[in-house]
């Protein structure tokens, strides 16, 4: 990772050594960091490893900082993880040796998605977003802990021109039953080739530009989405270079796919796509509005 030059993200964490240390502000902070992540997506910190000091390299891995074992022990980790409210399920930390002679490790923890929200030891509920830690609001709270009583769900989309298919892949990552599902995709007309995709409806943004609105819900077969699995919902595509012939009124294409995922009392995911990266391959529908 070091090498590779990974940045932090809202899934991945680093920090230094003394981010362990055996002091009431360093557990505190432990579990802001680590509630955080799972009241957010989940996701990985790994203590043992330096940040650069200059603020515009800030949020990459510069250098291992380990920790030595009898200093600072698993258990004693895994202790204080255990002290948010309530206490988060599925927390794995994992000591990886650096150096045998002196006993040092680092510690990869992680931290599933929770499906209620977690508070730190000052008894505030925080997230992740971006880089930093930041209190959640009351709607925000309310939202993580309706996570068990909605359905949650991952969505990706891929076109796949070679043999001409609209695909959306749906995956149950909750505990409860996804019953009702609907997926509405706003699909360019010139994507690599004029398109014409079977079922879509004519529509355009207001402003001139053209779309075609395709929606998907599965079959008999395929619902419910069961927790833990996932369907894969398809269309048929057409690639055809007279569509401008065929569709009197034809204007400027959008140059985006926009995608709804519906699900349920879920809250929507919605995405504003690239065009590329979904015809090259399975790309996340990740929701980027603010909630309401």
């Amino acid at each position: 990772m070091i090498t590779d030059h990974v940045e932090e993200n809202l899934s991945l964490d680093y920090k230094r050594a003394d981010a362990l240390a055996n002091t009431d502000g360093r557990k505190a902070e432990i579990t802001k960091d680590v509630s955080a992540m799972a009241n957010s997506a989940g996701g990985v910190l790994i203590y043992g490893i330096a940040e650069p000091d200059e603020k515009t390299r800030r949020h990459l891995p510069e250098r291992l900082d380990p920790l030595r074992r009898a200093d600072v022990s698993k258990e004693w980790l895994d202790q204080i993880i255990q002290t948010i409210q309530p206490r988060i399920e599925g927390v794995v930390i994992h000591p990886v040796p650096i150096d045998e002679a002196t006993d040092t490790v680092c510690y990869v923890v992680v931290v599933p998605q929770s499906h209620t929200a977690h508070q730190a030891r000052d008894h505030v509920y925080y997230k992740r977003h971006n880089f930093s830690l930041r209190p959640m609001e009351d709607y925000e709270v309310r939202d993580v802990m309706n996570r068990r009583t909605s359905p949650l769900l991952k969505a990706w989309l891929f076109v796949n021109k070679p043999n001409h298919l609209v695909l959306v892949k749906l995956c149950n990552i909750g505990r409860v039953l996804a019953r009702d599902v609907m997926v509405e995709i706003e699909l360019p007309y010139e994507m690599d080739g004029l398109i014409i995709v079977e079922g879509g409806m004519a529509s355009n943004d207001g402003a001139g530009r053209e779309f075609q609105i395709l929606r998907l819900r599965p079959d008999t077969t395929q619902s419910p989405i069961f927790p833990e699995s996932y369907i894969i919902l398809r269309s048929s595509l057409h690639l055809n270079p007279t569509l401008v012939n065929l569709h009197s009124g034809f204007g400027v294409s959008t140059d985006h796919v926009n995608s709804k995922v519906y699900a349920d009392e879920m809250k929507p995911l919605r995405a504003k796509l690239e065009i590329a990266p979904v015809l090259a391959g399975w790309t996340p529908i990740e929701d980027a509005t603010p909630q309401q």
